[in-house]
Order: structure tokens, then C-alpha cells, then sequence
């Protein structure tokens, strides 16, 4: 049976068999009865203005494609994290995750729609990606997501188990967007999602290193990623990206301002309970 988890934009909900110790102010709902949302109107180059449209889409094309390959599926909205002492924003937030068998995945949401999407590269400078509206020579440039979400992937893995997969795209879930050229095969589109859920499956049954998790090993996943983030919320993000470099540790919550300075990896070790 799949237990889908569909967290209010607030902060980030956990729900566990026999833990039902949420704050009062969260709410949980089940995905598959959570309404359709159709966008209230076209954007010119990019969604990120309705950013909640996007990702109620990508929950739902997420959940759809991965549901089919795994007995048990959980979606978590806006996971936010400590990020390491030194950061610019001491906080970073997720999307979208998905816990399953096949471990945990990261997903990075753009509401970019009716736009070509390309990047210039060269052998002396990192990637810079542009955007453009269909028919219009006009490009504005925009910051590389994958690099973004490459980033705070790389640091929650350091603050999980190492026998834990843990891996990331960045999806368009909105038709009319183009990709021009070659990009990282971490950008995704719709319609790669059931192929990288296949791959998923079949990584978790072939590779020694990334076995699939058992329920509870999936249950202690989900506990871990409630204790990683604490009592960060996504206002605490917001504001931390308002804040001027060097101020935005005074943001963070102070039971939680430790956390964002970890001096080693804070993994409990290995995961494995089969």
C-alpha cells in the first residue's frame, strides 16, 4: 500500500507508523485526494512567480510515475536544512523528496513555461544559463539549478547514513518549455519520470552499494529527515534568503542554529535493517 505524504507549504510534515508527535500547527493531508490546481494565468518566461502551482503539478506527475515501481512511496513538500557554517544562506530547502524503497530523492521544481531554456559553456568559466519566451530573441539569465540543488544534495548526504542513496534533478513540470543544446542529465521533463523510476527500481535490486530499504529502514529515513530539519521552517528559509551574507545565522531558530555549523558529518551511521 502507498502512503502518499502532502505537506502544508508551512513546514514540513513526517508522519510514522506509532509516531504521532507533529506540532500543532502542521497539517497532513493524502495526496491522492488533494485537489487538481490549474494555473491562474500564462507568465511570460518563467513560473517562479507561482511557484505553488508548479510544484502541486510535479507532486503529481512525481507521484504517478514513481507509484507503479514502489510499494511504498512518501512525498515531502519544502524540506529545509541546516546548511554548513560558512554558507551564504545558512538554511536551504527542497521542493520536493520522495522516500521509497530505492532511497531518497531530490527534486528541484522550475515553473518555467513557454520558454527555451539553454546554457553557454567554455572551457574557462562554470555554465551560465539563460531563458528566452518562444519567438523573442531576448534572453535573461537566470542561476544554474542544477549547480543549486547539486549543492544542498551534497551536504544531506553528508548528514545521512553513507549507505543511503540519496540523488537529485531538477524538474520542468509545465509543457512548452524547450531545452536547447546539451544539458545536465539531472534536468528532467515529465516525460523522463517513469524511466528514471524504472531505473530506480532496478538500481535498488542490482547495486551492492544501495540496497532497496525494507520498512524500516524507509521509517527511519523518514525520522532521520525530520531530525535533520529540526524546527526549520520555510519562513525561516525565506528570511535567511532576505538576509544580508554574514547576518543570516542569527535567523535560525536557536535550537537549531547549532546545526548549520556541523563540524562532521552528522550521519548516525549505517541504515541497513534488513
Amino acid at each position: 500500500m502507498t502512503t502518499a505524504l502532502h505537506k502544508a507549504p508551512a513546514r514540513t510534515v513526517l508522519t510514522l507508523p506509532g509516531h504521532s508527535r507533529a506540532p500543532a500547527h502542521t497539517h497532513t493531508h493524502t495526496l491522492a485526494h488533494a485537489p487538481t490546481q490549474h494555473p491562474r494565468h500564462s507568465l511570460a518566461i518563467d513560473g517562479e512567480q507561482d511557484g505553488t502551482t508548479a510544484t502541486a503539478l510535479g507532486v503529481q506527475q512525481l507521484v504517478n510515475a514513481f507509484k507503479p515501481a514502489f510499494g511504498r512511496l512518501h512525498v515531502l513538500q519544502d524540506l529545509v536544512i541546516p546548511m554548513y557554517e560558512g554558507s551564504a544562506v545558512p538554511t536551504a530547502r527542497f521542493d520536493v523528496a520522495l522516500v521509497c524503497e530505492a532511497g531518497v530523492y531530490l527534486f528541484e521544481v522550475k515553473g518555467w513555461r513557454n520558454a527555451v531554456v539553454y546554457r553557454k559553456t567554455s572551457a574557462h568559466t562554470v555554465p551560465r544559463w539563460f531563458l528566452r519566451q518562444r519567438d523573442h530573441s531576448l534572453a535573461r539569465e537566470v542561476k544554474d539549478p542544477a549547480w543549486q540543488c547539486g549543492r544542498k544534495t551534497t551536504h544531506l548526504r553528508s548528514l545521512l547514513p553513507p549507505d543511503l542513496r540519496v540523488q537529485y534533478f531538477v524538474l520542468l513540470p509545465f509543457d512548452g518549455v524547450e531545452l536547447e543544446g546539451v544539458m545536465p542529465t539531472v534536468v528532467i521533463t515529465p516525460q523522463d519520470l517513469p524511466y528514471i523510476a524504472r531505473v530506480a527500481r532496478n538500481n535498488g535490486r542490482n547495486e551492492q552499494g544501495y540496497p532497496l530499504l525494507d520498512g524500516a529502514a524507509i521509517d527511519r529515513t523518514l525520522q532521520l529527515l525530520a531530525d535533520v530539519q529540526g524546527e526549520l521552517t520555510v519562513d525561516d528559509h525565506l528570511r535567511n534568503s532576505r538576509e544580508k551574507p554574514g547576518r543570516a545565522h542569527a535567523s535560525l531558530p536557536e535550537h537549531t542554529a547549532h546545526a548549520a555549523r556541523p563540524a562532521h558529518p552528522a550521519h548516525p551511521g549505517v541504515l541497513k535493517l534488513q
